[in-house]
């Protein structure tokens, strides 16, 4: 049986990756106007990315012996891969969906609803889907309706899904959702940056972004202790939060801001 704690821990975090960026969305429109279609742009650009890029890619990878035994090799080095390649396709992703398609609304309000568009789809798709999946799973385990998964699944894959949700923490399962409201707020200063560099058309400024994305990924990643993790990713966000409203007296001082 998954214990009902674990399924009330899913149930909150679902709410959260789900619930966190529209409700981010619907305030920032009210008290800062932000364009919804900055918030698309920020969607769709994740989307092609990362999704349609970044991630294939990665899995043609990992079928190449050669990249296996090189990357694979050690840790450390497969982790700064994934890191560097994160921060640099949704970084450029960025620079694209500022530089080609909200040419007209560069201001800092809207660099807020890419990285809340961006963000958020990342919550929901990669996250959330897969922790309401979860979710329904342990409900079918609960109701001894499991052998039927186990006729329309890889045996070992379903026993070992069953197995996981049975025997993770029950905090585990918060800790991905609270997780999400750490990495969204650190996607909306990622935004700002690369938008500020745009509007001062100095390309350091996405290196910038690419490298704190990188550090930041490889740090969370490396770490294996989950609570030292989630403290740094806490920080990041407090720390971004500091940024992402420091930022906006730049903007108004901008003179290429109207």
């Amino acid at each position: 049986m998954v214990h009902k704690q674990s399924m009330i821990f899913m149930a909150i975090s679902s709410i959260i990756c789900f619930g966190f960026p529209v409700l981010l969305m619907i305030y920032f429109r009210k008290k800062e106007k932000i364009s919804l279609r900055a918030v698309v742009v920020g969607i769709l650009m994740f989307m092609l990315f990362q999704m349609v890029l970044r991630l294939p890619l990665i899995n043609y990878m990992n079928l190449n012996p050669i990249f296996l035994s090189i990357m694979k090799s050690s840790n450390m080095i497969y982790i700064g891969f994934l890191a560097i390649t994160a921060g640099i396709f949704e970084e450029v992703g960025r620079y694209v969906g500022f530089k080609y398609f909200l040419k007209d609304k560069l201001k800092w309000e809207n660099g807020i609803a890419y990285g809340i568009g961006h963000g958020g789809i990342e919550a929901m798709a990669l996250v959330g889907w897969t922790i309401v999946t979860n979710l329904l799973f342990s409900i079918i385990i609960n109701i001894g309706a499991f052998d039927g998964v186990l006729k329309k699944m890889p045996q070992a894959k379903a026993l070992n899904l069953r197995d996981t949700l049975i025997n993770t923490p029950s905090y585990m399962f918060l800790l991905g959702g609270v997780e999400r409201i750490f990495i969204i707020i650190f996607h909306i200063a990622l935004s700002i940056i690369v938008l500020e560099g745009v509007v001062k058309k100095n390309n350091t400024y996405l290196l910038y972004a690419i490298l704190i994305h990188a550090l930041v990924n490889y740090v969370a990643a490396f770490n294996s202790n989950v609570f030292i993790t989630e403290g740094i990713l806490f920080i990041v966000a407090i720390s971004s939060i500091r940024f992402i409203f420091n930022s906006k007296k730049r903007f108004k001082c901008t003179d290429n801001i109207d």
